[in-house]
């Protein structure tokens, strides 16, 4: 077929693109992700989630923020006790308005980095306005003057970031793990956890011209992919990432490797699943969004071995 090309129609992405808008390691997959990690009770979902977590908490430290949805996080609570999780971030009903909770922790979370750039905006003019120099007005310095102060000190203080990436202009990275939450009706029918699903990384909107959004990277574990009462299509259809574990059930493996037939052939898939269930709590990670040029595949064994088909070693080679 013939194709002639037209400059003049180029498509162009935008600058600022929230898809994977925040910095990453090279290691590690990039954010906003909505991961799934399936298997059966006790293949060690929450321990591959609760890992991935503690190395993007290495690299963020406290800059990261995780949300706990867990009506068994007590019994995985020493798993979880190093990822500096906070009594008020878990949430142990899931069917408790968690979309609505999670969605106001976004939209706090734009609030405060707004709210603290517009203190140190206004902080020069206040101590100008206290040295007796020339101001505009006095509007914002009386909205501020109590937060400038310190009763410790006694003394008027630039403000402090709440999060070192706010020196940065940007917000804290979220993350939300839902675990033990099989069967609720948060991952099956509840409408605005879907919608939540589906926006998860344009929670927490800044308004215009700033643009962009806070988002809240999803992390998911459930027992069986597909299934009455299991994960809805929704959240399925929109998984940027998966760790599948070892299952008998060879028909539900058919049914996940369809769910990526886009990506990946279905042969292919089951094929990169063997070799990486081989061990006993071994599990295949499925990046559809991979870093291409810097991570030399889409797979792994764990996280810590790269699956590369020998078809993509013989054309790297050519």
């Amino acid at each position: 077929m013939k194709t002639q090309f037209e400059p003049k129609t180029v498509i162009k992405l935008p600058k600022n693109s929230n898809a994977f808008a925040i910095d990453t390691p090279d290691h590690l997959p990039a954010l906003h992700q909505l991961l799934i990690a399936n298997g059966k009770r006790g293949s060690g979902k929450t321990l591959a989630i609760t890992n991935l977590m503690r190395m993007y908490r290495e690299h963020f430290k406290d800059d990261l923020r995780i949300i706990i949805v867990s009506p068994t996080f007590g019994s995985n609570y020493k798993m979880l006790q190093d990822l500096g999780i906070k009594k008020e971030d878990v949430f142990d009903d899931p069917d408790d308005g968690i979309p609505e909770k999670l969605m106001k922790i976004a939209n706090d979370e734009r609030d405060d980095l707004i709210e603290y750039e517009n203190l140190c905006k206004y902080y020069d003019e206040f101590i100008k306005h206290l040295k007796g120099s020339s101001y505009h007005s006095m509007e914002h310095l009386d909205e501020y003057m109590l937060q400038y102060y310190n009763p410790e000190t006694n003394q008027f203080e630039r403000p402090k970031p709440k999060y070192k990436r706010y020196l940065q202009g940007k917000p804290c990275v979220l993350f939300t793990f839902v675990d033990d939450a099989q069967g609720s009706f948060l991952l099956s029918t509840n409408k605005k956890m879907l919608q939540l699903a589906l926006r998860h990384r344009h929670l927490g909107q800044f308004p215009a011209p700033r643009g962009g959004a806070v988002g809240m990277s999803l992390f998911v574990a459930t027992q069986t992919f597909k299934s009455n009462g299991g994960l809805n299509k929704a959240i399925r259809n929109n998984c940027t990432s998966l760790i599948q574990f070892k299952s008998k059930d060879m028909s539900e493996l058919k049914q996940i490797a369809e769910a990526f037939s886009g990506e990946i052939e279905t042969d292919t898939f089951i094929r990169l699943y063997e070799e990486a269930t081989k061990e006993d709590f071994s599990f295949l990670f499925v990046d559809l969004h991979y870093k291409k040029g810097i991570q030399p595949s889409g797979f792994r064994k764990r996280f810590d071995n790269y699956l590369i088909e020998e078809e993509e070693k013989e054309k790297s080679s050519e």
